[in-house]
């Protein structure tokens, strides 16, 4: 303390007041022992604890703080600033490195200082709001012990690079050079097992000290959870003398009467912390007084400890306390190298056995075969001595394995138990009921799921290995209390059990290995799977083609009399102008006209149900779609059917075109009013649906998204399995000769999947038949919709203008010629993409293009229109087209500014389209 620093009056004489009494029961007194909060320090150190937020004023203390000072007692430094103690120059760095967070408990900041009571080295660190300080006395020969250390360390360090890659090897020179340059009597390398076990990979002792640790395992109970927790925390810990008596901390009445409840004192990161009675009591069993430990961490966890004992006090100076954990952590670096090169030999030789395996799988025409047959099967993997492959609810096993009723039962569990797609254990008849008489061939199992439903699956087995395990004492002893003390296990006497039902643990190559060969045969059933969908394709296609041929006739039969009632008409109506009679024109140019009509909603048909027709997607308002519709679906089904609508509140817009989904809902109204000849119930709903990965997965034609199922549902005859199999087909139809075409459902589903959505049949016979159309989602808010409406539904007059006119079809160029210049615009006509584009060259100016989408000689109109646009900003396009070209229209969605028409159109339809464009 700096001279002159006068002593508050209310400090003097205060009462030590210690942390509460540890908990007495031993058996659970490692587990409860106060780890994070410990009541007392050891007694070759001093800890003072301040608040920064009273000006790092001291509010705990231990009971030998007075070393710091020969002129004040402990007790009254309570309240003092630690500038007043320790010094000005070493509180105000103390004090902005606290500010800066630059002193956290797993790196506290260490220094040196010089104060009235001698020489002390110094580790501060934060935790819970406050500035822990322990301050340890220096020794005369410190200095010089560790310049010893240092030069001790270099060699060792040396020693650990030339000492190979076995991981026994550098544990051997890690713990003779510890001792070397610490001078304990026995120190040790002591590494978990994966149920936290120890076990003694190395040691180096003395020659005199009889007993040894080499070759223990040691249970996991002595180093509970807590423990291990605060060895992540605390990296080096040590005792001088198990015997010395802790000291107690002194806290501030005044900084303890504001908190409510009592303010713990977290010393997991101090290094002068006690330590546990129970750990104490094991010292004192195996004759040890003075003790090192350092965590060993490896990625990030806690791997083991390096141990070091001596059977009388001993305090290794700073200097060599740094040397040891320096040459910890070399070793630490050293853990993943050595513990990779164990494992690379038979990673090696299973990976040119899993390539010899793809290899004559890439050949194969079946799975399970590629597998099970061959002088390379999956039995060559791992070093299993037995497996098997489930597939289809059928069981084939290869080598040692359980009989294939267990394997099935093992199936169903893995299947139910959920998890990742690969599942491994090492001893199975801990996690799987009744598996114990199967332990002795297959207590280590590795399972790898063929698919998402984990019907499918492969299995190695591993038989499990006995051994022999040497025990520090009797692992089943509890730990019981005997006249107030802790006597754990008694003695280190060496207890030897034999260990069964355990397998060889599966390595992380392994795992990998398995999850190669897992994709690379999901790989083979997908491609299993294409060629049994192509197969279909080529069947259904033939089954298309067939019944097209069948119907050819009948096609042929309406197209003849459709263009002879054109034809005929025409004829006449030429005849009677040449004789010029014209009392009957109306008549024939009736009758040409209605014929034409016929013809091209013949072909809508057709491209409908080939999903070639040209579609206009637009959000649309399914409520209000439905809503206009249900008085012509009344009329339509007759009054024999009661027609219901369920239309959904906040139901989404969908992207389709509306004309064609009125369509799609007629005909399958007209097929529910065919199925209910007696009358029955007509349902029409619409709903939100969001169809997941799970859905999709389940539905390899489902896309996962937001959807509109709009469900038309009736209470008819519904449809047997062969029937609903078949429902889609073009020209299938089960009435009789003349009363369908078979082109109705076929046009629903042609319209489903051109509008990027589904369509569902669910039919019990006797019991009706739902159709569910799924369509997808408009991205567009209905305001853009009306906008967009409002855009359409307003005509402009023409105010004159320049069109180009594009067409292969002469009839057509001069048929929209005539219009154009009948509205007062100029025009210029192209018979090809070719001509129009020198044709644009030549022309100043361009209002609107007008192009059929089917084009010759090499540019389509929508590439036309996109190169006229380069040049042209913002032109107009109007598309014509006589088929589907949606490929050329970019899948039917158009861009700003452009439209499409089909072919054949009404003059007075072109002549509306052009005027709302122009």
């Amino acid at each position: 303390m700096a001279p002159g620093v006068t002593i508050p009056a209310r400090l003097r004489g205060v009462v030590a007041q210690a942390e509460a009494a540890l908990p007495d029961r031993a058996d659970s007194l490692c587990a409860q022992e106060p780890i994070h909060i410990p009541g007392s320090i050891q007694p070759h150190g001093v800890l003072l604890m301040a608040d920064p937020a009273r000006g790092m004023a001291i509010v705990a203390a231990s009971e030998n703080a007075g070393i710091l000072s020969t002129e004040i007692p402990s007790n009254t430094l309570m309240g003092l600033s630690v500038g007043a103690v320790l010094g000005e120059d070493f509180a105000a760095t103390l004090g902005d490195l606290a500010r800066a967070g630059e002193m956290p408990g797993e790196a506290p900041w260490e220094t040196g200082l010089t104060l009235p009571g001698g020489a002390f080295e110094v580790a501060s660190h934060t935790q819970d709001g406050m500035v822990l300080i322990e301050l340890e006395p220096v020794a005369p020969r410190d200095e010089q012990e560790a310049l010893g250390a240092t030069r001790a360390l270099q060699r060792a360090i040396a020693r650990l690079r030339g000492a190979g890659g076995r991981l026994e090897d550098l544990a051997r020179v890690t713990v003779e050079g510890i001792r070397f340059f610490t001078g304990y009597e026995r120190v040790l390398i002591y590494r978990f097992d994966r149920d936290w076990h120890g076990e003694t990979l190395a040691e180096d002792k003395v020659e005199d000290w009889d007993q040894s640790l080499a070759g223990l395992h040691f249970p996991a109970s002595d180093i509970p959870a807590q423990a291990r927790e605060l060895y992540r925390r605390s990296l080096i810990r040590w005792v001088p003398s198990r015997d010395a008596e802790p000291l107690a901390l002194l806290r501030d009445p005044i900084w303890d009467s504001s908190m409510t409840p009592e303010r713990p004192i977290d010393m997991s990161f101090c290094r002068l912390r006690s330590l546990s009675p129970v750990h104490l009591q094991y010292h004192r069993n195996m004759g040890v007084d003075g003790s090192m430990s350092l965590s060993i961490l490896h990625e990030g966890q806690l791997w083991g400890l390096v141990v070091c004992h001596h059977r009388q006090p001993h305090r290794p100076s700073p200097g060599q306390r740094a040397a040891a954990a320096a040459l910890t952590d070399a070793f630490a670096l050293r853990i993943g190298g050595a513990e990779r090169m164990r494992a690379e030999e038979a990673r090696r030789a299973d990976s040119a056995r899993l390539s010899d395996l793809l290899a004559h799988m890439a050949e194969a025409e079946d799975v399970s075969s590629a597998l099970t047959a061959g002088s390379v099967t999956i039995a060559s993997l791992f070093g299993c001595t037995g497996a098997a492959v489930v597939r289809q609810g059928q069981v084939e096993t290869l080598g040692v394995a359980p009989p294939e009723a267990e394997v099935l039962r093992l199936a169903t569990w893995l299947r139910e138990r959920g998890g990742e797609e690969i599942f491994h254990a090492d001893h199975l008849p801990e996690d799987f009921p009744d598996w114990a008489p199967h332990a002795a061939i297959a207590s280590g199992v590795l399972a790898v799921f063929l698919g998402a439903d984990r019907a499918d699956m492969i299995l190695w087995f591993r038989p499990e290995e006995p051994h022999l395990v040497s025990w520090g004492g009797n692992p089943h002893k509890a730990v019981e209390p005997d006249g107030g003390s802790v006597m754990p296990r008694q003695s280190f006497d060496r207890w030897v059990e034999e260990r069964h039902g355990y397998a060889r643990p599966w390595a992380e190559w392994e795992l990998e290995i398995a999850a190669a060969l897992r994709h690379a045969i999901t790989e083979v059933v997908i491609r299993s799977l294409s060629r049994i969908a192509e197969l279909n394709d080529r069947l259904r296609q033939s089954q298309k083609m067939e019944a097209v041929g069948q119907l050819t006739g009948g096609i042929a039969h309406d197209f003849n009399n459709l263009l002879a009632g054109i034809i005929g008409s025409l004829e006449l109506l030429r005849s009677r102008v040449a004789q010029g009679r014209f009392g009957d024109l109306d008549r024939y140019l009736g009758a040409a006209t209605t014929s034409a009509n016929r013809a091209a909603a013949l072909t809508h048909r057709l491209l409908a149900f080939s999903r070639r027709q040209t579609l206009d997607p637009r959000p649309t308002d399914v409520n209000r779609l439905v809503t206009s519709m249900e008085e012509l679906i009344r009329r339509t089904v007759g009054p024999a059917i009661h027609v219901e609508t369920v239309m959904s509140g906040g139901l989404w817009s969908a992207l389709c075109d509306a004309n064609q989904l009125e369509n799609a809902l007629l005909n399958l109204s007209i097929n529910a009013r065919d199925a209910m000849p007696d009358g029955g119930r007509l349902t029409i709903e619409a709903v939100n649906a969001w169809l997941d990965d799970s859905y999709a997965r389940q539905h390899h034609d489902v896309a996962p998204g937001q959807y509109i199922a709009v469900s038309v549902t009736d209470t008819g005859t519904g449809m047997p399995p062969e029937v609903i199999a078949r429902a889609f087909d073009p020209f299938f139809t089960t009435k009789p000769l003349g009363q369908g075409t078979g082109l109705g459902l076929s046009m629903v589903y042609g319209f489903a999947k051109q509008s990027n959505g589904y369509v569902r049949i669910y039919s019990e016979t006797g019991q009706g038949t739902t159709v569910r159309l799924y369509l997808p989602r408009s991205t567009e808010g209905e305001s853009a919709q009306r906008i967009r409406q409002e855009e359409h539904d307003v005509p402009a007059a023409p105010d004159g203008g320049t069109v180009l006119v594009v067409d292969d079809e002469p009839v057509v160029r001069m048929l929209v010629g005539e219009v154009l210049r009948e509205l007062g615009y100029g025009v210029v006509e192209a018979n090809d993409g070719v001509q129009a584009m020198k044709a644009a060259e030549a022309m100043s100016g361009i209002d609107l293009l007008v192009t059929d989408v089917g084009l010759p000689n090499g540019m389509n109109g929508r590439q036309l229109a996109d190169a006229l646009r380069a040049r042209r900003p913002g032109l107009k396009v109007l598309f014509i087209t006589g088929y589907a070209e949606n490929a050329a229209l970019g899948n039917g969605v158009l861009e700003p500014g452009m439209q499409v028409m089909t072919k054949p159109f009404a003059m007075d339809s072109l002549t509306s389209k052009i005027r709302a464009m122009i």
